[in-house]
C-alpha cells in the first residue's frame, strides 16, 4: 500500500492533511503498530503513518505470518507462513511438493 494515497480502503486524508484511519485499517494496522508501542489513535497524518510503519517494521514479518495464517491450509499458504517465518527447511520441502503437485504427481 502506497502511504502517499490520499483514500484507500485503510484510511482517508482530508484537505487538511489530517488521516483518519477505517474500520478495515484499523483492523488492519493496530496490533501491527501496537507491538511497537504505537496506539494507533494517535496518528493523524500521512507523516505520522510512515513513521509509525518505520517504527513497526520489525514486526512485519511477525504481522505478515499471522495474516496468512488464517484460512485454509493448502500449500501456497502453507509456503506463505514459512516464507514469512524464514523457515528454509520447509520452504525447501514445500517448493518439493508443489512441483510435483504441478507436474501432475498426486500427492497422498
Amino acid at each position: 500500500m502506497e502511504a502517499d494515497a490520499k483514500d484507500n480502503a485503510y484510511f482517508s486524508v482530508d484537505s487538511k492533511g489530517l488521516l483518519a484511519f477505517t474500520e478495515q485499517g484499523i483492523a488492519e494496522y493496530r496490533s501491527y503498530f501496537g507491538k511497537a508501542g504505537i496506539d494507533i489513535r494517535t496518528i493523524k497524518s500521512v507523516e505520522g503513518f510512515r513513521k509509525a510503519r518505520q517504527a513497526a517494521s520489525p514486526f512485519f514479518d511477525d504481522h505478515l505470518a499471522a495474516k496468512v495464517k488464517k484460512g485454509e491450509k493448502t500449500l501456497e499458504r502453507r509456503l506463505l507462513i514459512a516464507i514469512a517465518e524464514s523457515n528454509e527447511d520447509e520452504i525447501k520441502r514445500l517448493e518439493r511438493l508443489l512441483d510435483a503437485q504441478d507436474k501432475g504427481i498426486k500427492l497422498v
